[in-house]
C-alpha cells in the first residue's frame, strides 16, 4: 500500500496545498532541531568552561518555543486540510453520481454510506497525521544526518547504516499487516452493508417477526475482532521500531563517549550528536505510530478513486430524432469486470421506430444490460450501437436520455404526493394528464394528494410500478418522450391492471422496449427479442 495515491494528489487541491505547506514546515522543523542541539551542545560545553551562557540559553529558550509553534501550526493546518479534502471528495462523490455523462454501473447504497461515512472519517488520521509525517520522516533524518557528519564522521556512518533498517522494518510492517488491514475494512463494510439493509427491509422484517439482534451482534463482533487484531499488531510493530532505533542511539553513545573520554572528539560536537541521535529516528518512530492509524483513510482513499476512476461520455452530437431513427446493435459485447462469461453478446438487431419489443430470456441473459445500453448508463466493450446511423457513443447523453422515459425493475420515488411524482416526467402537465395517465397505468385508485415519504416504503411494489409507468406515459403524451424503456413493468400486477397497462403500451405509438418473463406480455409486443447466456468466453 504506497503512503500516497498519486490520484489524491491530482484530484485534491486541498492535498497538494498541504504537502506544500508540510514540505516548508519541515525544513523549518529540521532547521530548529539542529539548531537547538547545537546551542544546547554550546551551552554545556562552554559551562564546562567556565563561560558565560545567558545569551546561549536564552536562544535555547527562543528554539524551543520556535519547535512548539512550528509543530502547533502543523497541526492546525493539518487538520484544516484533513476537513477540506473530506469535503471536497464528498462533493466529488455525490457530483458523480448524480453527472449524467457518467458511463458504468452505480455503486450500492450501503457501499457509498460505509466510505462517505465512517470511511471519510478516517481521513482525520490519514491526511491529518499521516501525510505530514511522511513528509517530516523524508526531509527531517537526511537533514540531520548531514549535520551529524560535518561533526563526527564515524557516528554519521552508524547512523546511515541503520536508519535504513528501521525504514526496511516500516515496509516489512506494511506488507505484512495489508491483510489485516484489507479485512478490517472488509468487516467495516460489511457491517455497514447489513446495517443499511436492514434498516431498508426493516418494515417488513417486523411484518414477519424476523429479528435481527443477533445477525448485527455477530457481525459488529467480527468487525470488533479484526481491530482489535489489528492494535494488537500495531502495539508489538511499534515496540520492534523502539528497539532498533534505541540499539543505534545507544552504539553512537558509546563510540561518542569512548572517543570523548580519550581525547579523540570533543565535548561540544559529541553532545551536538548525541542530542541529534534520536532526532534522526523520532519521525521515523512516529511514522510507524502513526501507520496503522491511517489504514483505515488509506484503503477509504483507494476505494473512493477507484470509484471516480471511471469512463465518462464525450458525445456532443445532437440526438436524432427518435420518432424516426432505427436502431441497430452491431455485434454488441458487454463484459463485466471478474466475469468469465459476457454479460450481453448480441449479433445484429434492429429495433425500428414505432416497434413493441419484448426482450425474453433466462435470468442473467443481459436483459437489463440492454436497457443500460440504451440509456447510455453503460458502453459496449465490442460492437457498435448506431441511431440512424449515428455512433451513440458520440450522442450528448442529455440530449438523448430527454427523448426517452424509463421504467427500471425499482422505479425511484421521491417525497412528495403521487401527483409530484407522476409529473417527474413533465412537471407542466394539467392535472387531468396526469389523472388519464394513472388511470391507463392500472392505478386509478390511487389518491393524487396521498404522500409518499422518503423511502417509499408506503407503496406496495405494485403501486410503485405502476406509478412509474404512469410517469412514462405522460412524457410520451406529452411529446417529451419517443423511446420507451421497461424493466418487468407487469410484475406484481394482477390480471386486470396488466391487461390495462399492456394496452396503453400498445397504444402510445411510439418505440417500445420491454424486459418481460410473462406470457401475456410476450403476446402483447410485435417481436420477441430473447438471449441467450453465455456460459464460456466468446
Amino acid at each position: 500500500m504506497r503512503p500516497l495515491d498519486p490520484r489524491l494528489v491530482r484530484r485534491s487541491r486541498g492535498v497538494r496545498r498541504l504537502l506544500a505547506v508540510s514540505v516548508v514546515l519541515g525544513l523549518v522543523t529540521a532547521v530548529l532541531v539542529i539548531a537547538v542541539a547545537h546551542v544546547v551542545a554550546q551551552v554545556v560545553a562552554r559551562h564546562f568552561d567556565g563561560e558565560p551562557v545567558a545569551a546561549l540559553a536564552l536562544a535555547i529558550a527562543a528554539g524551543l518555543a520556535g519547535r512548539a509553534l512550528v509543530a502547533w501550526l502543523h497541526t492546525a493546518v493539518s487538520a484544516r486540510a484533513a476537513a477540506t479534502v473530506k469535503a471536497e471528495l464528498r462533493h466529488e462523490v455525490v457530483d458523480d453520481l448524480l453527472d449524467p455523462r457518467r458511463v458504468g454501473p452505480r455503486p450500492s447504497s450501503s457501499r457509498v454510506v460505509a466510505l462517505l461515512g465512517p470511511g471519510l472519517d478516517a481521513f482525520d488520521g490519514y491526511v491529518g497525521r499521516f501525510l505530514p509525517q511522511v513528509v517530516l520522516s523524508a526531509l527531517v533524518p537526511p537533514l540531520v544526518l548531514v549535520s551529524v557528519a560535518r561533526a563526527d564522521l564515524l557516528s554519521a556512518i552508524v547512523l546511515a547504516v541503520t536508519l535504513p533498517l528501521v525504514i526496511v522494518f516500516l515496509v516489512l510492517v506494511g506488507l505484512v499487516t495489508k491483510d489485516r488491514i484489507d479485512r478490517r475494512w472488509q468487516a467495516l463494510e460489511r457491517l455497514g452493508r447489513h446495517f443499511a439493509d436492514v434498516l431498508d427491509g426493516l418494515t417488513v422484517l417486523k411484518v414477519f417477526g424476523r429479528r435481527q439482534e443477533v445477525g448485527l451482534r455477530e457481525v459488529g463482533d467480527r468487525h470488533r475482532r479484526e481491530s482489535v487484531r489489528a492494535l494488537r499488531l500495531a502495539f508489538l510493530s511499534s515496540l520492534v521500531l523502539e528497539l532498533f532505533s534505541t540499539l543505534a542511539v545507544a552504539l553512537v553513545a558509546v563510540s561518542v563517549g569512548l572517543r570523548v573520554v580519550e581525547g579523540h572528539l570533543g565535548l561540544g560536537p559529541a553532545l551536538f550528536v548525541l542530542l541529534l541521535a534520536p532526532e534522526a529516528f523520532a519521525p521515523l518512530k512516529r511514522l510507524g505510530a502513526m501507520f496503522h492509524d491511517s489504514t483505515a483513510g488509506a484503503e477509504a482513499t483507494a476505494e473512493l478513486l477507484a470509484l471516480l476512476d471511471h469512463d465518462r461520455h464525450d458525445g456532443s452530437a445532437a440526438a436524432p430524432d427518435l420518432r424516426r431513427s432505427e436502431i441497430v446493435l452491431d455485434g454488441v459485447v458487454v463484459r463485466h469486470e471478474g466475469r468469465s462469461a459476457p454479460a450481453l453478446d448480441l449479433a445484429h438487431t434492429r429495433i425500428r421506430p414505432g416497434e413493441f419489443v419484448a426482450v425474453t430470456g433466462p435470468s442473467g441473459c443481459g436483459k437489463s444490460t440492454l436497457l443500460s445500453l440504451l440509456m447510455a448508463f453503460e458502453r459496449p466493450t465490442a460492437g457498435d450501437i448506431l441511431v440512424d446511423g449515428v455512433l451513440l457513443s458520440t450522442i450528448d447523453p442529455v440530449a438523448w436520455r430527454e427523448q426517452i422515459a424509463w421504467v427500471p425493475q425499482v422505479p425511484g420515488l421521491v417525497p412528495g404526493t403521487v401527483e409530484d411524482n407522476v409529473r417527474l416526467g413533465d412537471v407542466l402537465s394539467a392535472r387531468a394528464d396526469v389523472v388519464a395517465a394513472l388511470r391507463d397505468a392500472g392505478a386509478a385508485e390511487l389518491a393524487l394528494d396521498r404522500v409518499i415519504d422518503e423511502s417509499g416504503d408506503d407503496v406496495s411494489a405494485g403501486e410503485r410500478r405502476r406509478i412509474a409507468v404512469a410517469r412514462a406515459v405522460l412524457r410520451v403524451r406529452r411529446g417529451r418522450a419517443s423511446l420507451v424503456l421497461l424493466d418487468e413493468p407487469t410484475a406484481g400486477l394482477d390480471a386486470s391492471r396488466e391487461a390495462s397497462v399492456l394496452s396503453t403500451l400498445r397504444g402510445l405509438d411510439v418505440t417500445v422496449v420491454v424486459v418481460a418473463h410473462r406470457p401475456e406480455t410476450i403476446a402483447a409486443a410485435d417481436r420477441e427479442l430473447r438471449l441467450a447466456t453465455r456460459l464460456v468466453d466468446a
